[in-house]
C-alpha cells in the first residue's frame, strides 16, 4: 500500500512539472517576435528621412565653412553648452577636417525625434547624433 501511495504522490508532482513546462512553452511561443521584424526601425513613410539628411548636410556645410558661429547655429541648446567653449578655441583646420569626414556619413538609426550617423575620420569610425526640434529642423546634439 505504501508503494502505491508513493507512486501516486510522485505522479502528482510529476504532473505539475510537465504542466509547468507546457505552460512555459505556450507563453514563450505566443509572445515572441519574428526575427525578421524590427520593431525599433520606423519606415520612411512615418519619418521624413529627407529632412534628417538636410540637417546632416547643414552640419557638414557648417564645419566646412570653419565658421564657429555657423557651427553654433546647427547645435541643440544642450550641445551648445557642452561644445561652445571648445568650438571657440578649435583650430580652423580641425573644423575643416571634421567637415570633410562628415561627407562619408551613413545613416544608422533614426526615429521621429532622433537620428544617428556614422562617419570615418582618419580610418576610425565615429558617430554623431541629431535631434528634431519643435520647428521640425534637425540639429546636431553630439559629435
Amino acid at each position: 500500500m505504501k508503494k502505491i501511495l508513493l507512486f501516486l504522490k510522485n505522479f502528482f508532482v510529476f504532473k505539475f512539472f510537465i504542466m509547468g513546462i507546457f505552460i512555459a512553452f505556450i507563453l514563450h511561443f505566443s509572445g515572441s517576435c519574428n526575427k525578421d521584424d524590427d520593431p525599433y526601425m520606423p519606415t520612411e513613410e512615418t519619418v521624413d528621412v529627407r529632412k534628417i539628411s538636410d540637417g546632416a548636410k547643414s552640419a557638414e556645410t557648417a564645419f566646412l565653412s570653419a565658421d564657429v558661429e555657423n557651427i553654433k547655429n546647427i547645435l541643440t541648446e544642450d550641445a551648445l553648452k557642452t561644445y561652445g567653449t571648445a568650438l571657440s578655441q578649435a583650430d580652423e583646420w580641425d573644423l575643416l577636417e571634421l567637415g570633410e569626414a562628415l561627407k562619408s556619413r551613413e545613416l544608422k538609426v533614426y526615429s521621429s525625434m532622433y537620428a544617428e550617423y556614422s562617419y570615418i575620420k582618419g580610418g576610425i569610425t565615429y558617430t554623431f547624433a541629431m535631434a528634431r526640434k519643435e520647428d521640425g529642423s534637425w540639429k546636431l546634439m553630439r559629435f
